[in-house]
């Protein structure tokens, strides 16, 4: 699963940027994930029902949508929808963390950033040219730049390709020194949070 992150302060065009590219993507037959950060408030579910059951999860269903609420931080939503077999996640706004490359509007330029006004192409294919393996910053030492930062800054740079990430994509877990056998569910849940 790739990660496109897209910042910058409200209104500078950063929703709309990932409406275009989800639309884009999706006509082009992949499996894409969007990912909002609302702040620091939780959801008001106060005078719904869903908010008054004090479960560990709790699960809104409606026709059309399923909502999810979960005490989880972005790191474990990214590994949960890892588990889904996307292809790309967009993930507007987390400035604070740093969770691949960035698209930056209105003039922000922190971090691994390719300024919006810079980009000549169309949000998909800036997704497609920019967005790289999310790795949880696992620094597995096996790409070029050395760590998963260093490589996120050079595909934003331009000098390294974003298929260039050689994190494992497999799990192995020893037991004893002697590997264990996992099915493919638990294979890829433990790929996923680790």
């Amino acid at each position: 699963m790739r990660v496109l992150q897209v910042v910058g302060p409200k209104d500078s065009g950063k929703t709309s940027f990932c409406e275009e590219a989800v639309k884009e993507l999706r006509g082009r037959g992949y499996r894409v994930g969007y990912v909002k950060s609302v702040g620091g408030h939780g959801l008001d579910l106060q005078d719904r029902d869903t908010g008054r059951v004090p479960a560990d999860v709790r699960v809104g269903v409606a026709r059309k949508e399923t909502v999810l609420f979960l005490d989880l931080d972005i790191d474990a939503v990214l590994g949960l929808l890892a588990l889904l077999g996307l292809d790309y996640v967009l993930v507007e706004g987390f400035k604070s963390r740093e969770l691949g490359v960035r698209v930056g509007f209105g003039g922000y330029t922190e971090g691994p950033t390719v300024p919006a006004e810079e980009i000549d192409t169309s949000p998909a294919d800036a997704v497609e040219r920019y967005a790289v393996k999310y790795t949880a910053d696992i620094d597995c030492g096996r790409c070029g730049p050395g760590s998963c930062r260093d490589f996120r800054r050079a595909v934003a740079r331009g000098e390294e390709n974003p298929d260039g990430c050689a994190a494992p994509e497999d799990v192995t877990v020893l037991v004893d020194g002697k590997p264990l056998g996992l099915n493919p569910f638990v294979g890829d849940l433990v790929k996923s949070v680790v």
